[in-house]
């Protein structure tokens, strides 16, 4: 009676890895490998086992809460059925991020998603400085050339949220390397080409400011505070550096500035996202304990947009995640996906030195991206965000460090 069990919970630990490996790449793929990874985690038993380690992770109650209030907002919800099950549908990666915890907390499990996910998104990034000289058959864009649009297989938020990660896990094993192997050499290399695909071969403005924000959080968590006036002084040099030479930085920002003082069309990128926040904010006000249900946003938003034209562009998701949450559940929407980064904050601070500074800077990526997106609600930024989280911050812990170890 042993054997299938084990198996079984051989397959999901395998389910897991193949899905890390698809992420980067395919969204049909991670969906299949992620559904693969439910069934088996299901029937291979140990389920109290696997329901007391995922508990020991602080996010864990937060995203129970979160997925609990997008059920039970099918209670008063204003949106039809089908609506409901799709919201159902599209957040069940809440959960399927505490089986993911179950699971990674294994140390061999969490190596082989690592090196996974690693070799996908290494490929991606290889294949976004090809695309500069040549039409890859696999890429989405086709702008030769430095600068522009380089994203290959994903958007470029969704990219660059992925290339972040890689950035800094490539730091990590730099750092982890002996001083004068070659691997941490070749590692910087990596993180370096990271730095400058997201910074000179994308259009996202999230993904420069995520970007930023993920080098700033890095070495802030390594320095100590008294010195913390010198690290950023030289990263602002090193940051406005980067903005200067990039050939896409400048204008995407220009655009931007110019879009904010305009007034708001809906097909440009700023100008929606105030007309999004302003009309967001007021449905929200409206009912603002537990909000107007599990997917009323959509026929709410189109209720108080001023044109047809409005309705349409907005209609889908808010381009905030908080906000998004906000309207559909309130206060307590507010709250539960808040306490899902203070969690991770807490869970982070808990970590080995460098563990807590991939952990935090991947949480300040993941806290900008949901701030200008809706990360959770779409589906290819949605797994990058979701199952980057479970990856930083199902590292091992230290409940103090050992004796003449750093702080």
């Amino acid at each position: 009676m042993q054997y299938p069990h084990v198996s079984l919970r051989a397959l999901a630990g395998f389910s897991a890895v193949i899905a890390y490996f698809f992420i980067p790449w395919t969204l049909a793929g991670a969906n299949i490998a992620l559904l693969c990874l439910l069934l088996s985690w299901l029937l291979a038993g140990g389920l109290r086992q696997r329901w007391h380690t995922a508990r020991a992770n602080a996010i864990t109650y937060p995203l129970l809460a979160m997925y609990s209030l997008i059920v039970l907002g099918a209670l008063y919800t204003t949106a039809p059925w089908k609506v409901v099950a799709d919201h159902w549908l599209k957040y069940d990666k809440l959960l399927l991020m505490v089986i993911a915890i179950s699971l990674l907390s294994d140390e061999k499990t969490r190596r082989q998603c690592w090196v996974a996910f690693t070799a996908a998104v290494l490929f991606t990034m290889v294949s976004s400085y090809l695309s500069i000289w040549w039409s890859l058959p696999w890429s989405r864009t086709r702008s030769l050339g430095w600068g522009g649009d380089h994203s290959v297989f994903k958007d470029y938020i969704t990219q660059s949220v992925l290339v972040s990660l890689l950035m800094l896990r490539s730091l990590y094993l730099g750092l982890r390397a002996p001083a004068n192997a070659w691997q941490r050499w070749a590692w910087f290399a990596v993180a370096g080409l990271a730095f400058v695909c997201n910074t000179q071969l994308s259009y996202g403005r999230t993904g420069y400011v995520a970007t930023a924000v993920a080098v700033v959080a890095f070495v802030l968590a390594l320095v100590p505070m008294r010195r913390w006036w010198m690290a950023l002084g030289l990263l602002a040099l090193f940051l406005a550096a980067a903005v200067f030479l990039s050939p896409t930085i400048w204008p995407r920002v220009a655009l931007g500035l110019k879009e904010l003082g305009q007034v708001p069309e809906p097909t440009t990128s700023i100008g929606p996202r105030l007309y999004f926040l302003h009309y967001g904010l007021d449905l929200f006000l409206q009912k603002p304990w537990l909000g107007w249900g599990t997917g009323a946003y959509h026929g709410e938003f189109c209720r108080v947009a001023t044109t047809p034209a409005w309705c349409k562009a907005g209609s889908f998701h808010p381009h905030n995640q908080f906000l998004f949450f906000m309207i559909e559940h309130g206060v307590a929407g507010l709250a539960a996906f808040t306490a899902v980064f203070v969690a991770g904050l807490w869970q982070a601070l808990r970590m080995e030195r460098l563990d807590r500074a991939v952990a935090l800077a991947f949480l300040g990526v993941a806290f900008v991206g949901n701030l200008t997106h809706s990360g959770i609600w779409l589906a290819n930024e949605g797994l990058a965000y979701s199952f980057g989280l479970v990856l930083v911050l199902t590292a091992p812990r230290l409940a103090r460090p050992p004796a003449g170890s750093p702080a």
